[in-house]
């Protein structure tokens, strides 16, 4: 229950995590912006101060060289004829001062006469006035407690060689400006808010629309149970979405198809084992009212059946540790000392047995599993055909393609091509079909699943060719790339 909960929240955090980073890269941009813009405007500011200053001190320079009274056409003949001639054409941008200061007195534009906010009319005892005038450099920046930061320029001029008669003076206040600034920033602030609402609620829809697939892969696993695994997730175009639809689609028919074989094992390995169960139970119930004679008997048959039960675990055993993949332990196995080493074995189980062919060369393989598949392989053959049975192995193929066979050859009745394809599923038992070995002994039809998880385990495959009244070849196909081949024509 727990599990499920938390699978139907997921998707609700995914979006709150895309809702959250989308915003975030918004704020950040937004305030970057906002930052950044400020700065330019602030700078803007003190640029235009500086450029004002520098402006009017030149203006006044050039004109007390070059500048001549009007009433006589001569030369300025006092510091204060100078200044009220030049203040007199002067017209101060916004936010700007002019004076002149000469003998303690001061001399400034009349604002009054001018149109536009202008400010306010300097003093001669003001803080401003005398920071400019007790400052060793010929420019600045004063933080006035009344009007607020100024930046200011002076220039001294004399009319006698020597003698300091005068200053001119221009200051430029920004607290205007940066007001100005303010206000944008104030502005400009606004709509970015109103940007990041909106950018909440268009990701709140953009997460909607890419966590919906999800949400339809979440519903379909919820309802998905171990009665019911034939619900599948609707597959729409061809995103990143669209392919884990597909994946988890084919997952659950892997996992249909695992489930179905496992049912269907449990079905056959219970009727498997319900009879041999019941003849021994059978026979228990028989010894205590049988015969002597008959006890022997009861007993053997009780302890044949228990041997044939063992070996149905073992081999159920040897399918589990297959499907598990810790099957193999492969090394490089001389297949000539293997079909010989195989033909030994096969010898001390029958005589029958024929060596026919023998493959020269170095394969990996896990030899004892081979061992047993080619074993089970003869022991049906035994039990299939008389006569001899042919024990062989040779290469096919080259290069990268070449695979390495081993296999017997009966001569039994031969097995028909619609029967052929289930001689290797779990419990499967071939056709009885020689009538004269009624009696012959049946296994559990688990032997050549073993031999088909054996070839498949190395890469290969196990493989039968048969044609009736023939006989048949059963053996297992496991690549052996010819390296030397593949490295040269790679090179």
């Amino acid at each position: 229950m727990s599990r499920l909960k938390l699978l139907n929240n997921s998707p609700a955090s995914l979006r709150w995590r895309i809702v959250f980073w989308m915003t975030a890269v918004v704020v950040t941009t937004l305030t970057s912006v906002v930052v950044i813009t400020r700065s330019v405007l602030l700078s803007d500011v003190v640029a235009a101060a500086n450029a004002a200053v520098e402006q009017e001190i030149s203006e006044f320079r050039r004109f007390a060289d070059e500048g001549t009274d009007p009433t006589t056409a001569a030369p300025f003949h006092s510091p204060q004829r100078l200044i009220e001639v030049y203040l007199s054409r002067q017209i101060p941008d916004d936010n700007e001062a002019i004076v002149g200061i000469f003998s303690d007195q001061l001399i400034q534009v009349d604002f009054s006469q001018l149109s536009g906010p202008h400010p306010e009319p300097l003093t001669y005892n003001e803080p401003l006035v005398d920071e400019v005038l007790a400052s060793p450099s010929h420019s600045g920046v004063f933080d006035d407690p009344v009007r607020g930061r100024a930046y200011w320029g002076r220039v001294a001029f004399e009319t006698a060689p020597g003698t300091t008669d005068g200053h001119f003076i221009v200051a430029y206040f920004t607290e205007p400006g940066e007001a100005a600034v303010k206000q944008q920033v104030r502005v400009l602030s606004f709509v970015g808010a109103g940007g990041v609402l909106a950018s909440v609620l268009i990701a709140w829809v953009i997460a909607g629309q890419i966590i919906a697939p999800i949400r339809r892969v979440s519903k379909v696993a919820s309802t998905i149970s171990n009665s019911d695994l034939t619900r599948r997730v609707p597959v729409e175009g061809n995103d990143e979405i669209a392919q884990l639809a597909r994946t988890f689609n084919e997952m659950l028919d892997r996992l249909e198809t695992a489930y179905n074989d496992q049912r269907q094992f449990v079905d056959d390995a219970g009727h498997e084992l319900r009879t041999p169960i019941t003849v021994v139970r059978g026979q228990l119930e028989l010894l205590e009212s049988s015969p002597p004679e008959e006890r022997t008997r009861s007993i053997e048959l009780a302890t044949t059946e228990l041997d044939r039960m063992a070996r149905m675990v073992n081999d159920l055993l040897t399918l589990a540790v297959a499907d598990s993949g810790e099957f193999l332990h492969t090394a490089p196995v001389d297949v000539t000392e293997l079909t010989i080493d195989l033909e030994d074995k096969a010898r001390t189980i029958n005589g029958r047995v024929m060596l026919v062919d023998a493959a020269e060369g170095v394969v990996i393989l896990d030899e004892q599993r081979v061992t047993e598949a080619i074993l089970e392989l003869y022991g049906n053959a035994l039990r299939y055909s008389e006569g001899p049975v042919a024990l062989g192995s040779d290469f096919q193929g080259s290069g990268a393609q070449r695979v390495f066979r081993i296999w017997v050859r009966d001569s039994g009745p031969g097995i028909e091509q619609d029967a052929q394809e289930a001689l290797f599923s779990r419990f499967s038992r071939g056709r009885q079909a020689d009538p004269r070995h009624p009696n012959r002994p049946k296994g559990a039809g688990l032997g050549l699943s073993i031999v088909k998880a054996i070839g498949e385990a190395h890469g290969g495959r196990a493989y039968v060719e048969s044609t009736v009244g023939l006989g048949s070849i059963f053996g297992l196909e496991i690549p052996a790339p010819d390296t030397a081949l593949v490295t040269e024509t790679e090179e």
